[in-house]
């Protein structure tokens, strides 16, 4: 009996036009990338463990894949670009500011139906600080979108500062201040009051909380936002925010940009704005990024950082979804030859191939064979090539 060969859970297989489509959006984005100064860097798949178990950066390691090393050494698969690249600019680059792009695949562990092989492509200034830095990476993200081929999109905005201006208010531990984060970032109000009453949160600490939600919309929503400011940490938050809404404004992006202050990302990780990329036609993200200015803490450097990422396989689900997902025309030129010609005529597809055209070489076949292919696939031209002579046929 023949053996069935399984893939394993959570990666997929990119057959032929789903891979075209695949490497035109990735070419696409780095194309965009480069063009705004952005320069590619690529870093292992595999990294030590002992990267994300500690600092900014810091992952839950059973979310990771793990392998030891011929030394003992824990090695994970990158769950991230991120943090290597951290990793590359604290250790082994100068002082200054750097705008890197990269393209690559992560991997998260999973025990549910969810993906653990991830394509990402995006962004990383290192080295800059304000918000003039963060509306430049929010204006790339939107233009990278936009050069993907989509246009149906919104990028919600936060800051992570205003949530963090809330718990310095309240008398929590570390735990609880997790837990309250992950019910605002899902936007759990019968979570949030049953954490209130287990917390023993005043109703004045609870209506700042549970009216996170409800602060999401356009620039209207900071006159709203600062009814609830307690320190200036929050302060500050919205202030930045309005800023940033100018500049955005400025550059006619206010039809792709909302706002919304109960983004809250994983509060050790970023440290400023955090952002999504929505679509209509994907239930998760396409997109999301922020900013994140102490993740080479760990490495004893100081260093800001803001950067986005593209998950590639959701932004070609949107693209599928809208009718908008790159298709491979007809090749230029085939190719069909009679048994004995082949030096012949793979001689004649080299040429063909060296003025520039895109060739299918049908092999050994008959003429009816290269003129039915060149009919059913809209091929501009075909030859047939027997006897040592070539014969166009369209």
């Amino acid at each position: 009996m023949t053996k069935k060969f399984r893939q394993p859970q959570g990666v997929s297989d990119v057959l032929t036009r789903q891979c075209y489509a695949k490497n035109v959006i990735e070419s696409r984005l780095s194309d965009c990338f480069a063009r705004y100064g952005y320069n590619k860097i690529d870093t292992p798949v595999l990294e030590y463990g002992d990267l994300y178990s500690a600092g900014a950066g810091k992952v839950n390691m059973n979310k990771l894949f793990k392998l030891s090393d011929y030394d003992g050494s824990l090695l994970v698969l990158r769950p991230d670009m991120t943090t290597p690249i951290s990793r590359i600019v604290s250790t082994k680059i100068p002082e200054g500011k750097y705008k890197f792009c990269y393209s690559g695949k992560t991997f998260r562990f999973s025990q549910g139906v969810g993906m653990r092989e991830f394509t990402q492509s995006g962004v990383e200034l290192m080295g800059a600080k304000g918000v003039c830095y963060d509306a430049e990476i929010i204006s790339l993200a939107i233009e990278s979108l936009l050069e993907a081929g989509l246009d149906d999109f919104i990028i919600d905005i936060g800051h992570v500062g205003f949530f963090k201006g809330i718990l310095a208010s309240l008398s929590l531990t570390d735990d609880e201040r997790d837990e309250l984060a992950d019910l605002v970032e899902s936007k759990n109000t019968i979570g949030e009051q049953i954490f209130a009453k287990k917390t023993g949160l005043t109703s004045d600490e609870l209506e700042r909380i549970s009216n996170l939600p409800m602060l999401f919309g356009g620039d209207e929503i900071f006159a709203k936002a600062r009814k609830y400011c307690v320190n200036d940490e929050m302060k500050d938050a919205v202030d930045t925010l309005e800023k940033l809404d100018a500049i955005l404004k400025d550059l006619g992006y206010d039809k792709y940009v909302s706002y919304d202050l109960s983004l809250v990302g994983e509060m050790s990780y970023y440290s400023g704005i955090v952002f999504k990329g929505m679509c209509e036609q994907v239930g998760s993200s396409i997109l999301s990024g922020g900013r994140y200015d102490h993740l080479c803490d760990s490495f004893d450097r100081d260093i800001p950082c803001v950067g986005f990422a593209v998950g590639t396989d959701r932004l070609l689900n949107a693209l599928s979804q809208t009718g908008k997902l790159p298709v491979r025309g007809s090749r230029d030129v085939a190719v069909g030859y009679a048994e004995g010609d082949t030096a012949g005529a793979l001689a004649f597809v080299r040429e063909l191939v060296g003025q520039g055209k895109y060739v299918v070489n049908l092999g050994v076949c008959k003429e009816s064979d290269v003129s039915e292919y060149a009919r059913e696939n809209s091929t501009k031209q075909a030859y047939y090539i027997a006897d040592g002579v070539s014969r166009r046929l369209v």
